[in-house]
């Protein structure tokens, strides 16, 4: 089983910005990431000082490359069960079975979008219905907005 000082769960900005400084600091950083990040059906992201319009997904891999070149591991994978250790730290067990021991946790994994049961919504989520006007009010200015 491998041994790290620290555990990330979630690998999206927050993970990775927290994995990299951790790296940096040259702590030991593994991030376990199920590769499903709430933003996936936006084809740009905004708001991101100098990533302004970039697909999310560049931003993730950009941010894995920076972490791993400090030394941290990426893992694609889920958490299924984390147990404290009597001697301190944490054991993660892994979808797969695999097994991680950590001195600490950080959990960044973030929110999950529920969208009520509306005929279309689905399909126009992350399109032209749009989860922040912070994000995208660029995007629709000038023109009416509903809230649901």
């Amino acid at each position: 089983m491998n041994t790290y000082d620290v555990l990330i769960v979630g690998g999206g900005a927050a993970g990775l910005s927290a994995a990299l400084v951790l790296s940096r600091a040259r702590r030991t950083v593994v991030v376990v990431d199920s590769g499903a990040p709430r933003n996936a059906p936006a084809a740009h992201m905004h708001g991101y000082l100098s990533r302004d319009g970039m697909p999310p997904s560049d931003l993730l891999k950009t941010g894995r490359a920076e972490v791993t070149g400090y030394g941290g591991t990426i893992i694609a994978g889920r958490v299924d069960e984390l147990v404290r250790d009597d001697g301190g730290g944490f054991t993660a067990v892994l979808g797969d079975g695999d097994q991680i021991h950590a001195r600490r946790v950080l959990v960044t994994t973030g929110l999950r979008d529920e969208l009520p049961d509306v005929p279309g919504l689905r399909d126009r989520w992350a399109n032209d219905v749009l989860h922040c006007p912070y994000c995208h009010g660029w995007e629709v200015r000038d023109r009416a907005a509903g809230v649901i």
